[in-house]
Order: C-alpha cells, then sequence, then structure tokens
C-alpha cells in the first residue's frame, strides 16, 4: 500500500503541463541562436513586445514560450491585419537558445475549425513579418548570436 501512494506521489510530481501550444511554428517561422539560456531569452523577448505595442497573452519562462493577444499591424500601404506573434526558445548548446518567433493573421473566421487550422504566416512585406525581424534582431544586440 505504501508504495501505491508513492507512486501516485510521484506522478503527481510529474505533471505534464505546460504553457506551450500543441502545434509546432510554421517554416516561414523566424529563427536565431541566441546567446542566453531560453527563459532569459522569454523575458527578454517579453519587455521588448511590452515596449513595442502588442500585449503580451501568456509568457513562461519555464516553458520559454511567450504569444501576444491579437493586434493591428497596418501597414501605410494596406488596410488593418489582426497579427498574432509566438516565441519558443528551446535549448541549445549550454547557455544558448534555438529562438523560433512567428507571426499568424487569419484571413477568415470559422467557429466550426480549430483556431490552428485558420492561421496563416504573415507575407514577408507585412508589418508582422517586420515586427518579429526587429524582435529578433534586439534579442541579438542585447543578448548576443552565434552562427554555426
Amino acid at each position: 500500500m505504501r508504495l501505491a501512494g508513492l507512486v501516485v506521489i510521484l506522478l503527481a510530481a510529474c505533471a505534464p503541463a505546460t504553457t506551450r501550444p500543441p502545434f509546432a511554428p510554421y517554416p516561414e517561422a523566424l529563427h536565431a541562436v541566441i546567446n542566453a539560456p531560453p527563459a532569459r531569452v522569454t523575458e527578454e523577448a517579453k519587455a521588448w513586445l511590452a515596449a513595442h505595442g502588442p500585449t503580451v497573452e501568456r509568457a513562461s519562462p519555464v516553458d520559454a514560450f511567450l504569444e501576444t493577444g491579437w493586434y493591428d499591424a497596418t501597414d501605410s500601404a494596406s488596410t488593418p491585419v489582426r497579427v498574432k506573434v509566438r516565441l519558443w526558445a528551446d535549448p541549445d548548446v549550454p547557455g544558448k537558445s534555438r529562438v523560433t518567433v512567428e507571426a499568424v493573421y487569419r484571413p477568415i473566421e470559422d467557429p466550426s475549425r480549430r483556431p490552428r487550422d485558420l492561421e496563416l504566416a504573415v507575407p514577408p512585406e507585412s508589418a508582422g513579418r517586420r515586427l518579429v525581424e526587429q524582435l529578433l534582431k534586439a534579442l541579438s544586440e542585447k543578448l548576443g548570436t552565434t552562427t554555426y
């Protein structure tokens, strides 16, 4: 009986809950190796985004993931587009992170489909794409990058 109680306690302590979504970033997402651990990259990205407009909806240094809410990314030559930014920071070599940042939009809303199925990567010339490029550049300048 004692062993069964110990097993239950151990299983409860190893909860696989995470704030990361169950899907991977789109292939069009930007990548960089940043010279900092994943938790620090996540905190720095959260601070940078807070200073540059989009509201960070959820951020977890433990899971090394952050996601903004939907916001209007307006180009001078186009109509406003609702955009969401997501960042994944995965461990690389000790003290470094492989960072992936995506910006997505939804061209249509359809409540009968899963939200991720409606998302598309923003076009390369869009304001959303420029924002994630600026984010990666800011992280690179502050924390440094590694080229393989």
